[in-house]
């Protein structure tokens, strides 16, 4: 079987394996088996074709596993969901922040946290001795609605914000959650269709232009599934994930909230980070890409705060998952409690120069297989110095090899990733 579950779940383009009725309804099965649920908690985000495949995936579960269905819920509020009904397991049918052509699963434990990178290989190989599509008649589904209990909004709220939702799971709670004297609503019209459709925290263009033009003090985006959070400042500019993870660190460290004086992130988040908190007696931990591997990283040390620059930033004290909402209410409550602008949390991180390159591939060919790229990699790396890095990986998503390098001058990070970049394009292997 050719390669299943991503960086994060099951994803593709809705009527093809893996996402069509064989295979969910297979991935049923094997979750079954494995996990033999007596509670399944089941939610979705606003892509029309979530029904369906709801459907395809209760059918392959056994007649005597009950439902909780959660509805159109953010991927953060149902992994709550999961511990505050139950739940052995939970579903949430999402594709995140993909266009509405494309569907995915992505799998949550009692716990509330994503299952494990072994765990979905085992799934992989409990489904090649599957039949399929199987139809169980007679589940027992129970509504069950989810609500929005954040507790953390700011005293003193920002006058005038604008908000998009990425005609998203989040619209609902969005506006159940976000209390400001005016707000300017975006992505708040889902039909099925046009979930992230130039909206959202991957098309933050029209964010960034309506508070300029409206003259708002902060705009906040989502993604399709509520787990991502971007902010822009009141002049259009977008804060990066480092700034807003390290202003939320800071707060909760000041406040005596942050657990161990340290928080996790990964080596794609910006060197300058680690280097800023030190000076606040917070530590930097990596993990691997991906908000599960941060979760477990977190549960590993006792850490309560997680992050990417991505926009994924888990606060364990609220929900077990990345969770763009509470992300952006603990941020109105740091820069609240440290009396800054959004836009003048930006010196709070320095950051050292960094370059990103993503190289469309036609195969993931292993890395570490091509004939001198060891030996280039080590060349280069003495060349960034003690502060600098080298990232490569094939994205989990996309057909594409993310380059990243990291160096104390702009013309090593330049110099450094042109030569990384001349050899994968020369490549037969992968291009």
């Amino acid at each position: 079987m050719e390669k299943y579950f991503g960086t994060d779940g099951i994803r593709g383009p809705f009527g093809t394996a893996p996402i069509d009725e064989l295979h969910l309804n297979r991935l049923a099965q094997a979750v079954g088996k494995r996990y033999t649920p007596q509670h399944l908690m089941i939610g979705r985000d606003t892509r029309a074709s979530g029904v369906e495949i709801k459907r395809f995936l209760i059918n392959g579960f056994p007649s005597d596993t009950e439902i909780f269905d959660g509805g159109i819920v953010t991927s953060p509020l149902l992994s709550l969901a999961i511990i505050e009904a139950g739940a052995e397991l939970g579903i949430m049918i999402t594709a995140s922040h993909n266009p509405a052509t494309d569907n995915g699963v992505k799998i949550f434990n009692r716990f509330g946290k994503k299952i494990t990178v072994e765990e979905e290989e085992d799934l992989k190989q409990r489904m090649n001795d599957l039949p399929g599509p199987i139809e169980n008649r007679g589940h027992h589904i129970i509504p069950y609605p989810i609500q929005a209990h954040y507790k953390m909004a700011p005293e003193n709220p920002l006058p005038h914000v604008v908000i998009d939702c990425a005609n998203g799971a989040a619209v609902e709670f969005a506006k159940a959650s976000y209390h400001f004297p005016k707000i300017d609503w975006l992505g708040d019209q889902p039909d099925g269709r046009n979930i992230n459709a130039n909206c959202g925290s991957e098309h933050p263009e029209l964010l960034c232009q309506t508070v300029r033009e409206n003259g708002a003090h902060l705009g906040i985006a989502h993604d399709g599934d509520g787990d991502r959070l971007l902010l822009c400042d009141r002049f259009g500019k977008i804060l990066p994930g480092e700034v807003v993870l390290g202003t939320i660190a800071i707060f909760l460290e000041k406040t005596g909230q942050l657990h161990g004086h340290q928080i996790v992130t990964t080596a794609m988040s910006n060197g300058g980070l680690r280097l800023s908190l030190e000076q606040y007696g917070i530590g930097v931990i990596n993990a691997k890409v991906g908000d599960r591997h941060i979760a477990a990283m977190m549960h590993k040390f006792g850490s309560n705060l997680g992050g990417e620059h991505s926009g994924h930033i888990i606060f364990s004290d609220g929900t077990p998952s990345s969770d763009g909402i509470q992300a952006a209410l603990l941020f109105l409550k740091a820069i609240e409690f440290l009396n800054l602008s959004p836009e003048n949390t930006r010196p709070l991180i320095s950051f050292l120069p960094q370059k990103l390159c993503n190289i469309p591939v036609k195969r993931k060919f292993p890395l570490e297989d091509l004939p001198g790229w060891s030996a280039l990699i080590e060349k280069e790396h003495e060349k960034i110095g003690k502060n600098g890095k080298i990232f490569v990986r094939y994205s989990g998503t996309e057909p594409k090899l993310r380059l990243l390098v990291e160096a104390e001058t702009e013309d090593k990070v330049e110099n450094v990733l042109n030569a990384l970049k001349n050899y994968i394009e020369n490549r037969e292997e992968i291009l």
